[in-house]
């Protein structure tokens, strides 16, 4: 029966390390050096592995002689000693601060002023002529209604079925349309003088339109000109041109009194365009 008592010899300059007992009893001693080489590399990490052991206890006696029961037992190395500082987190990380970013300018859009159209005159002008080209027909069938009656044999209404009768009032409209086009805004007294225009040219439209329809083409030269004088003297077509002249008158008394009112808000609208976009320059 082995001794109990015997102690094991340590090395000198070492520090023994009892980890375990082993089978026979006899004691296993690791040693540590007891100042570590500064040279020498720390350890690789490694995995902590898992050491079993086994250990004896004594439960009793047989014959005299001591029985071990061996029960294993696990020892886990620490090894975090040899871990190496792992740096934090991404999110923890200490983050680069950035210079401060110098504030841009910011530029403002604005709608320049736009400079206004001036307002014509020439649609309403249209208008009313189309509303005087009425009139002068209504007026002409009175004159000649007067006419007509004060030969003998009374009233006859008898010229308001014949195309002649509207010839007159057809080329009133185009003249009066073509010198409200020409004039636009002008004042009163153009459109007077304008009105002489559109009479002269409501007396001989006349004549050539009713010496045409009277085929004058196939009468001979002095024929023609016979023709032609008797409609120059014509009281229908001197009453279409006396008509047609008051009417443009009157008519372009109403489209020029329009066009003054007209100038003066074109005026206006050209002084706040003015004023607008000297505010927007500065001035």
């Amino acid at each position: 029966m082995a001794d109990k008592t015997d102690e094991p010899t340590t090395p000198t300059g070492e520090n023994p390390v009892y980890d375990s007992i082993v089978d026979g009893g006899e004691p296993v001693v690791a040693t540590v050096d007891s100042e570590p080489d500064a040279d020498e590399a720390p350890p690789a990490l490694v995995e902590p592995e898992e050491i079993v052991v086994e250990e004896s206890e004594t439960v009793g006696y047989v014959d005299d002689e001591p029985v071990f029961v061996e029960e294993e037992t696990t020892v886990v190395e620490d090894t975090r000693a040899h871990e190496e500082p792992q740096a934090p987190p991404a999110a923890y990380a200490p983050q680069e601060q950035q210079a401060p970013v110098a504030p841009q300018p910011s530029v403002v859009y604005v709608n320049a002023p736009q400079e206004p159209v001036d307002k014509g005159n020439r649609g309403f002008g249209v208008l009313i002529s189309v509303a005087a080209s009425i009139v002068f027909l209504i007026v002409l069938a009175v004159v000649m209604t007067i006419i007509y009656g004060s030969r003998p044999g009374g009233i006859s209404l008898n010229f308001l079925g014949q195309t002649a009768f509207y010839v007159p009032a057809l080329f009133f409209l185009i003249g009066s349309i073509v010198l409200v086009l020409l004039l636009n805004r002008a004042g009163w007294w153009t459109y007077v003088i304008g009105s002489l225009v559109v009479a002269l040219f409501v007396y001989f439209a006349t004549i050539g339109t009713v010496l045409l329809s009277n085929g004058v083409v196939m009468l001979t030269p002095a024929e023609a000109a016979e023709q032609f004088r008797l409609g120059t003297v014509s009281p229908f077509t001197i009453a279409a041109a006396l008509v047609a002249r008051e009417v443009m008158i009157w008519a372009g008394a109403i489209i020029a009194s329009r066009g003054r009112k007209l100038k003066v808000r074109n005026a206006d609208a050209k002084a706040a365009f003015e004023r607008e976009r000297a505010q927007a320059r500065g001035y």
